[in-house]
Protein backbone atom coordinates (compact mmCIF):
# COMPACT_ATOMS: atom_id res chain seq x y z
CA UNK A 1 0.00 0.00 0.00
CA UNK A 2 2.62 2.78 0.73
CA UNK A 3 4.38 1.75 -2.68
CA UNK A 4 0.44 2.51 -4.12
CA UNK A 5 0.34 6.27 -2.01
CA UNK A 6 4.01 6.77 -2.69
CA UNK A 7 3.13 6.17 -6.58
CA UNK A 8 -0.21 8.32 -6.32
CA UNK A 9 1.75 11.11 -4.48
CA UNK A 10 4.20 11.61 -7.50
CA UNK A 11 1.53 11.08 -9.96
CA UNK A 12 -0.36 14.04 -8.42
CA UNK A 13 2.92 16.49 -8.13
CA UNK A 14 3.72 15.90 -11.20
CA UNK A 15 0.09 17.29 -12.08
CA UNK A 16 0.55 19.65 -10.14
CA UNK A 17 3.84 20.44 -11.78
CA UNK A 18 2.58 20.43 -14.95
CA UNK A 19 -0.63 22.29 -14.46
CA UNK A 20 1.47 25.38 -13.26
CA UNK A 21 4.03 25.19 -15.67
CA UNK A 22 1.13 26.06 -18.24
CA UNK A 23 -0.33 28.39 -16.14
CA UNK A 24 3.07 29.77 -16.02
CA UNK A 25 3.44 29.63 -19.70
CA UNK A 26 -0.12 30.90 -21.18
CA UNK A 27 -0.47 33.45 -17.88
CA UNK A 28 -3.90 34.14 -18.79
CA UNK A 29 -4.41 36.68 -16.40
CA UNK A 30 -1.87 38.71 -18.44
CA UNK A 31 -2.84 41.61 -21.13
CA UNK A 32 0.00 40.32 -22.92
CA UNK A 33 -0.24 36.31 -24.05
CA UNK A 34 2.22 35.97 -26.56
CA UNK A 35 2.00 32.36 -26.33
CA UNK A 36 -1.98 32.19 -26.79
CA UNK A 37 -1.61 33.29 -30.31
CA UNK A 38 1.24 30.97 -30.87
CA UNK A 39 -1.10 28.22 -29.51
CA UNK A 40 -3.96 29.26 -31.59
CA UNK A 41 -1.91 28.91 -34.67
CA UNK A 42 -0.39 25.75 -34.19
CA UNK A 43 -3.70 24.51 -33.58
CA UNK A 44 -5.69 25.69 -36.16
CA UNK A 45 -2.53 23.78 -38.49
CA UNK A 46 -2.84 20.53 -36.52
CA UNK A 47 -6.56 20.54 -36.49
CA UNK A 48 -6.32 20.70 -40.47
CA UNK A 49 -9.75 22.91 -40.33
CA UNK A 50 -10.91 23.92 -43.72
CA UNK A 51 -11.95 27.52 -42.13
CA UNK A 52 -9.55 30.38 -42.55
CA UNK A 53 -11.15 32.74 -40.15
CA UNK A 54 -9.53 31.72 -36.74
CA UNK A 55 -6.17 32.12 -38.23
CA UNK A 56 -6.80 35.55 -39.94
CA UNK A 57 -8.33 36.93 -37.45
CA UNK A 58 -5.15 36.06 -35.41
CA UNK A 59 -3.42 37.79 -38.15
CA UNK A 60 -5.11 40.53 -38.51
CA UNK A 61 -4.45 41.14 -34.58
CA UNK A 62 -1.34 40.83 -34.27
CA UNK A 63 -0.96 43.63 -32.26
CA UNK A 64 -3.62 42.22 -29.21
CA UNK A 65 -1.05 39.83 -27.81
CA UNK A 66 2.36 40.57 -28.41
CA UNK A 67 4.65 43.28 -28.09
CA UNK A 68 5.06 45.80 -30.90
CA UNK A 69 7.09 49.18 -31.96
CA UNK A 70 5.26 51.20 -34.71
CA UNK A 71 6.02 52.27 -38.21
CA UNK A 72 4.00 55.58 -39.65
CA UNK A 73 2.67 56.29 -42.80
CA UNK A 74 5.55 58.44 -45.15
CA UNK A 75 4.87 61.95 -45.00
CA UNK A 76 4.34 62.30 -48.86
CA UNK A 77 2.70 58.99 -49.71
CA UNK A 78 3.20 57.23 -53.09
CA UNK A 79 0.00 56.06 -54.40
CA UNK A 80 0.05 53.75 -57.45
CA UNK A 81 -2.33 54.21 -60.37
CA UNK A 82 -5.53 52.21 -60.19
CA UNK A 83 -6.56 50.34 -63.93
CA UNK A 84 -8.48 47.42 -62.23
CA UNK A 85 -9.78 45.19 -64.80
CA UNK A 86 -11.33 41.36 -64.19
CA UNK A 87 -8.35 38.15 -64.23
CA UNK A 88 -9.70 35.35 -66.47
CA UNK A 89 -6.75 33.24 -65.22
CA UNK A 90 -6.29 29.68 -66.14
CA UNK A 91 -3.64 27.28 -64.78
CA UNK A 92 -2.61 23.58 -65.35
CA UNK A 93 -1.58 21.78 -62.35
CA UNK A 94 -1.87 17.79 -61.32
CA UNK A 95 -3.67 17.47 -64.60
CA UNK A 96 -6.09 19.75 -64.41
CA UNK A 97 -6.90 22.93 -65.65
CA UNK A 98 -8.01 25.67 -62.62
CA UNK A 99 -9.46 28.77 -62.65
CA UNK A 100 -7.82 32.00 -60.48
CA UNK A 101 -10.99 31.19 -57.73
CA UNK A 102 -10.36 27.92 -57.33
CA UNK A 103 -6.87 28.98 -56.37
CA UNK A 104 -8.49 31.67 -53.86
CA UNK A 105 -10.36 28.23 -52.16
CA UNK A 106 -7.48 26.17 -52.14
CA UNK A 107 -4.78 28.78 -51.12
CA UNK A 108 -7.51 30.33 -48.38
CA UNK A 109 -6.60 33.63 -49.83
CA UNK A 110 -7.48 36.52 -47.91
CA UNK A 111 -6.27 39.36 -50.21
CA UNK A 112 -4.80 39.39 -53.17
CA UNK A 113 -3.07 42.47 -55.03
CA UNK A 114 -1.42 42.51 -58.96
CA UNK A 115 1.00 45.35 -59.71
CA UNK A 116 1.51 45.45 -64.02
CA UNK A 117 3.53 48.50 -65.43
CA UNK A 118 3.64 50.26 -61.97
CA UNK A 119 -0.43 50.39 -61.72
CA UNK A 120 -2.74 48.19 -59.74
CA UNK A 121 -4.57 45.62 -62.49
CA UNK A 122 -6.24 43.70 -59.87
CA UNK A 123 -7.54 43.98 -55.96
CA UNK A 124 -9.53 41.21 -54.56
CA UNK A 125 -10.39 40.26 -50.17
CA UNK A 126 -12.59 37.08 -50.49
CA UNK A 127 -12.62 36.58 -46.85
CA UNK A 128 -12.93 39.19 -43.96
CA UNK A 129 -9.73 41.25 -44.18
CA UNK A 130 -9.79 44.41 -45.74
CA UNK A 131 -7.54 46.79 -48.18
CA UNK A 132 -7.30 48.62 -44.36
CA UNK A 133 -6.03 45.44 -42.50
CA UNK A 134 -2.71 45.45 -41.29
CA UNK A 135 -1.79 41.28 -41.72
CA UNK A 136 1.30 39.68 -40.12
CA UNK A 137 3.47 39.01 -43.04
CA UNK A 138 5.33 36.28 -40.77
CA UNK A 139 8.92 36.07 -42.54
CA UNK A 140 8.00 37.79 -45.66
CA UNK A 141 9.46 40.46 -43.24
CA UNK A 142 12.82 38.85 -43.65
CA UNK A 143 12.88 40.65 -47.51
CA UNK A 144 12.26 44.30 -45.95
CA UNK A 145 15.79 43.33 -43.69
CA UNK A 146 17.81 42.18 -46.71
CA UNK A 147 16.44 45.16 -48.91
CA UNK A 148 17.88 47.55 -45.75
CA UNK A 149 21.74 45.81 -46.19
CA UNK A 150 21.34 46.78 -50.16
CA UNK A 151 20.52 50.13 -48.95
CA UNK A 152 23.62 50.46 -46.30
CA UNK A 153 26.06 49.40 -49.09
CA UNK A 154 24.88 51.42 -51.67
CA UNK A 155 25.61 54.39 -49.33
CA UNK A 156 28.47 53.25 -48.06
CA UNK A 157 27.22 52.59 -44.51
CA UNK A 158 28.08 48.86 -44.96
CA UNK A 159 31.24 48.53 -46.68
CA UNK A 160 31.47 44.89 -48.24
CA UNK A 161 29.29 41.71 -47.84
CA UNK A 162 32.59 40.28 -47.51
CA UNK A 163 32.91 42.14 -43.90
CA UNK A 164 32.33 40.16 -40.50
CA UNK A 165 29.06 40.53 -38.84
CA UNK A 166 31.33 41.92 -35.63
CA UNK A 167 32.18 44.58 -37.73
CA UNK A 168 29.27 46.35 -37.11
CA UNK A 169 27.40 44.36 -33.75
CA UNK A 170 30.04 44.14 -31.66
CA UNK A 171 27.44 42.76 -29.62
CA UNK A 172 28.45 39.22 -31.21
CA UNK A 173 32.30 40.02 -31.19
CA UNK A 174 33.70 36.59 -30.48
CA UNK A 175 31.01 34.42 -31.62
CA UNK A 176 30.38 32.42 -34.53
CA UNK A 177 27.96 35.05 -35.53
CA UNK A 178 30.59 37.91 -35.01
CA UNK A 179 33.40 36.18 -37.29
CA UNK A 180 30.40 35.14 -40.16
CA UNK A 181 30.46 36.83 -43.22
CA UNK A 182 27.25 39.34 -43.92
CA UNK A 183 27.45 37.79 -47.45
CA UNK A 184 26.61 34.31 -45.31
CA UNK A 185 24.08 35.42 -43.22
CA UNK A 186 22.41 36.90 -46.32
CA UNK A 187 22.60 33.38 -48.23
CA UNK A 188 21.25 31.84 -45.02
CA UNK A 189 24.57 29.80 -44.91
CA UNK A 190 25.71 31.66 -41.74
CA UNK A 191 26.72 27.84 -40.72
CA UNK A 192 25.48 28.50 -36.73
CA UNK A 193 24.32 25.39 -34.95
CA UNK A 194 20.77 26.43 -34.98
CA UNK A 195 17.53 25.15 -36.56
CA UNK A 196 14.35 25.88 -37.96
CA UNK A 197 12.16 23.05 -38.34
CA UNK A 198 14.89 19.64 -37.06
CA UNK A 199 16.84 19.58 -35.00
CA UNK A 200 18.01 21.58 -31.10
CA UNK A 201 18.20 24.41 -29.86
CA UNK A 202 15.36 25.23 -32.49
CA UNK A 203 12.93 28.01 -32.94
CA UNK A 204 10.15 26.96 -30.53
CA UNK A 205 12.86 27.05 -27.84
CA UNK A 206 13.73 30.64 -28.92
CA UNK A 207 10.32 31.60 -29.05
CA UNK A 208 9.81 30.14 -25.26
CA UNK A 209 13.38 32.66 -24.20
CA UNK A 210 11.76 35.52 -25.86
CA UNK A 211 8.25 35.33 -24.91
CA UNK A 212 8.28 33.83 -21.95
CA UNK A 213 11.30 34.87 -20.06
CA UNK A 214 11.99 38.61 -22.42
CA UNK A 215 15.40 37.20 -23.36
CA UNK A 216 16.75 39.34 -26.20
CA UNK A 217 17.21 37.79 -29.37
CA UNK A 218 20.68 39.24 -29.92
CA UNK A 219 21.29 37.57 -26.53
CA UNK A 220 20.33 34.11 -27.87
CA UNK A 221 22.01 34.41 -30.70
CA UNK A 222 25.03 34.96 -29.22
CA UNK A 223 25.31 31.86 -27.45
CA UNK A 224 24.80 29.38 -30.60
CA UNK A 225 27.78 28.10 -31.65
CA UNK A 226 29.41 26.56 -35.24
CA UNK A 227 27.70 23.91 -36.99
CA UNK A 228 29.63 24.24 -40.47
CA UNK A 229 31.81 26.74 -41.98
CA UNK A 230 29.82 29.53 -42.95
CA UNK A 231 28.85 29.23 -46.73
CA UNK A 232 28.80 25.98 -47.27
CA UNK A 233 25.07 24.63 -47.38
CA UNK A 234 22.03 26.64 -47.08
CA UNK A 235 19.63 26.42 -43.72
CA UNK A 236 17.02 28.95 -42.94
CA UNK A 237 17.62 30.63 -40.06
CA UNK A 238 15.22 33.19 -38.10
CA UNK A 239 18.39 34.18 -36.43
CA UNK A 240 20.50 35.00 -39.33
CA UNK A 241 18.18 37.89 -40.81
CA UNK A 242 17.87 39.17 -37.22
CA UNK A 243 21.18 39.18 -36.95
CA UNK A 244 20.86 41.37 -40.37
CA UNK A 245 19.01 43.59 -38.54
CA UNK A 246 21.68 44.40 -35.41
CA UNK A 247 24.21 44.50 -37.90
CA UNK A 248 21.82 47.44 -39.60
CA UNK A 249 21.57 49.22 -36.28
CA UNK A 250 24.79 49.35 -35.60
CA UNK A 251 26.44 50.64 -38.87
CA UNK A 252 23.82 53.12 -38.68
CA UNK A 253 24.19 53.59 -35.12
CA UNK A 254 19.93 53.96 -34.32
CA UNK A 255 17.33 51.03 -33.45
CA UNK A 256 16.66 49.20 -36.29
CA UNK A 257 12.78 50.81 -36.77
CA UNK A 258 14.06 54.38 -37.19
CA UNK A 259 15.65 52.53 -40.03
CA UNK A 260 13.18 50.77 -41.28
CA UNK A 261 10.70 54.03 -41.00
CA UNK A 262 13.50 56.11 -42.89
CA UNK A 263 15.13 53.92 -45.18
CA UNK A 264 11.99 52.04 -46.87
CA UNK A 265 8.73 53.61 -45.40
CA UNK A 266 9.27 57.28 -46.37
CA UNK A 267 12.06 56.60 -49.10
CA UNK A 268 9.37 54.27 -50.74
CA UNK A 269 6.66 56.44 -49.81
CA UNK A 270 4.70 53.45 -47.61
CA UNK A 271 1.01 55.23 -47.18
CA UNK A 272 0.26 53.11 -43.90
CA UNK A 273 1.13 52.51 -40.50
CA UNK A 274 2.45 49.30 -39.27
CA UNK A 275 3.56 47.16 -36.90
CA UNK A 276 6.53 44.86 -35.82
CA UNK A 277 6.73 42.88 -33.23
CA UNK A 278 9.05 43.50 -30.24
CA UNK A 279 10.55 40.94 -27.28
CA UNK A 280 9.52 43.19 -24.52
CA UNK A 281 7.14 45.75 -24.34
CA UNK A 282 8.38 49.25 -23.96
CA UNK A 283 11.32 51.33 -25.12
CA UNK A 284 13.73 48.56 -23.90
CA UNK A 285 12.25 46.42 -26.58
CA UNK A 286 13.92 44.69 -29.25
CA UNK A 287 12.73 44.40 -32.82
CA UNK A 288 12.97 41.37 -34.60
CA UNK A 289 14.56 41.47 -38.02
CA UNK A 290 13.48 38.40 -39.17
CA UNK A 291 9.35 38.10 -38.19
CA UNK A 292 6.25 39.84 -37.29
CA UNK A 293 6.01 42.90 -39.61
CA UNK A 294 2.12 43.43 -40.37
CA UNK A 295 1.49 45.92 -42.83
CA UNK A 296 -1.80 46.70 -45.55
CA UNK A 297 -1.32 44.66 -48.48
CA UNK A 298 -0.75 47.84 -50.76
CA UNK A 299 2.30 48.77 -48.84
CA UNK A 300 3.36 44.82 -48.75
CA UNK A 301 3.40 46.06 -52.94
CA UNK A 302 5.93 49.04 -52.46
CA UNK A 303 8.50 46.36 -52.09
CA UNK A 304 8.04 44.08 -54.92
CA UNK A 305 7.88 47.79 -57.12
CA UNK A 306 10.82 48.61 -56.22
CA UNK A 307 12.87 45.54 -57.19
CA UNK A 308 11.12 45.56 -60.77
CA UNK A 309 12.01 49.32 -60.85
CA UNK A 310 15.74 47.52 -60.49
CA UNK A 311 16.01 48.98 -56.88
CA UNK A 312 15.51 52.77 -57.54
CA UNK A 313 12.69 55.01 -56.31
CA UNK A 314 11.56 58.45 -58.13
CA UNK A 315 14.35 58.64 -60.34
CA UNK A 316 17.09 57.84 -57.11
CA UNK A 317 18.91 54.70 -57.39
CA UNK A 318 19.06 53.12 -53.80
CA UNK A 319 20.79 50.03 -53.93
CA UNK A 320 24.05 48.88 -55.44
CA UNK A 321 24.03 48.29 -59.32
CA UNK A 322 23.33 44.52 -59.83
CA UNK A 323 21.74 44.06 -56.47
CA UNK A 324 18.26 43.14 -58.10
CA UNK A 325 20.38 39.61 -60.07
CA UNK A 326 22.35 39.45 -57.12
CA UNK A 327 19.25 38.97 -54.30
CA UNK A 328 17.16 37.62 -57.17
CA UNK A 329 19.07 34.32 -58.40
CA UNK A 330 21.33 31.47 -56.26
CA UNK A 331 24.57 32.55 -55.68
CA UNK A 332 25.98 29.19 -54.82
CA UNK A 333 25.08 25.56 -56.00
CA UNK A 334 23.68 24.43 -53.19
CA UNK A 335 21.14 27.17 -53.07
CA UNK A 336 19.51 26.20 -56.85
CA UNK A 337 15.75 24.85 -56.82
CA UNK A 338 14.79 21.36 -57.54
CA UNK A 339 12.02 19.99 -59.74
CA UNK A 340 10.06 20.67 -57.10
CA UNK A 341 11.14 22.69 -54.17
CA UNK A 342 12.04 26.41 -54.47
CA UNK A 343 15.53 27.40 -53.70
CA UNK A 344 17.18 30.24 -51.84
CA UNK A 345 18.91 33.49 -52.69
CA UNK A 346 19.45 36.20 -50.32
CA UNK A 347 16.52 36.88 -48.28
CA UNK A 348 14.45 36.11 -51.14
CA UNK A 349 13.30 32.36 -52.38
CA UNK A 350 13.94 31.28 -56.22
CA UNK A 351 11.18 28.84 -57.63
CA UNK A 352 11.98 26.05 -59.86
CA UNK A 353 12.32 27.28 -63.50
CA UNK A 354 12.92 30.58 -62.36
CA UNK A 355 13.09 33.00 -65.27
CA UNK A 356 13.97 36.37 -63.75
CA UNK A 357 11.24 35.35 -60.70
CA UNK A 358 11.59 35.75 -57.13
CA UNK A 359 9.72 36.19 -53.84
CA UNK A 360 9.62 36.52 -50.48
CA UNK A 361 7.65 34.33 -48.43
CA UNK A 362 6.10 33.81 -44.92
CA UNK A 363 4.25 31.08 -42.91
CA UNK A 364 0.56 30.28 -43.92
CA UNK A 365 0.77 31.71 -47.39
CA UNK A 366 2.27 35.23 -47.26
CA UNK A 367 4.50 36.37 -50.67
CA UNK A 368 5.37 38.61 -52.33
CA UNK A 369 6.21 37.48 -56.07
CA UNK A 370 8.01 39.26 -58.09
CA UNK A 371 8.42 38.68 -62.20
CA UNK A 372 11.12 41.15 -63.33
CA UNK A 373 10.79 39.67 -67.34
CA UNK A 374 6.67 40.47 -67.15
CA UNK A 375 6.91 43.40 -64.89
CA UNK A 376 4.78 42.09 -62.39
CA UNK A 377 4.03 41.78 -58.78
CA UNK A 378 1.95 39.35 -56.74
CA UNK A 379 1.19 39.84 -53.48
CA UNK A 380 -1.53 37.94 -51.04
CA UNK A 381 -2.58 37.44 -48.18
CA UNK A 382 -3.55 34.29 -46.71
CA UNK A 383 -4.41 32.03 -43.85
CA UNK A 384 -3.64 28.54 -45.18
CA UNK A 385 -3.21 25.14 -42.67
CA UNK A 386 -1.24 22.40 -44.08
CA UNK A 387 -2.47 20.49 -47.23
CA UNK A 388 -4.12 23.32 -48.05
CA UNK A 389 -2.25 23.87 -51.55
CA UNK A 390 1.71 24.14 -52.21
CA UNK A 391 4.59 26.14 -53.89
CA UNK A 392 4.44 24.22 -57.20
CA UNK A 393 0.37 25.11 -57.49
CA UNK A 394 1.32 28.78 -56.51
CA UNK A 395 3.67 29.25 -59.06
CA UNK A 396 1.68 27.55 -61.58
CA UNK A 397 -1.24 30.24 -60.54
CA UNK A 398 1.10 33.04 -59.97
CA UNK A 399 3.12 32.38 -63.79
CA UNK A 400 -0.16 32.36 -65.25
CA UNK A 401 -1.67 36.13 -64.12
CA UNK A 402 1.79 37.26 -65.06
CA UNK A 403 1.51 35.70 -68.36
CA UNK A 404 -2.02 36.61 -68.72
CA UNK A 405 -0.97 40.34 -68.27
CA UNK A 406 1.83 40.28 -70.49
CA UNK A 407 -0.17 39.03 -73.23
CA UNK A 408 -2.51 42.04 -73.12
CA UNK A 409 0.02 44.49 -72.72
CA UNK A 410 1.21 42.92 -76.54
CA UNK A 411 -2.34 42.98 -77.73
CA UNK A 412 -2.67 46.87 -76.11
CA UNK A 413 0.60 47.74 -77.94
Amino acid sequence: MKWIWRTLGVILLALVGLGSFVLWLSQPWSDRRPLRTWGETLAVQLSGTSDREPLAETFRNWHRDLPFGKLTAAPRPHEFPRALRPLDVHYEFDAETRSLTAYFDRAKVEGLLVLHGGEVVFEEYPGNTTAESRYHLWSASKSFTGTLVGMALHDGTIESLGDPVEKYAPQFEGTAYGETAIRHVMMMSSGVDFFHFKGFPDRNWMYLRIFRLGHDLDDFASELGRRVPGGTDFNYLATDTHVLSAVLSGAYGKPYLDIVQEKLWNRLGIGGDAIRSLNVPGPEGVPFGHCCLATRLIDFAHLGEFYLQAGSWDGRQLVPDGWVETVGAPNAPFQEPTADASGYAMQFWVPPGYDGEFYGAGAFGQYVWIDTRRKVVIVQFAAQAPGDTNGLERDAAFRAIASTLAVRSRENE
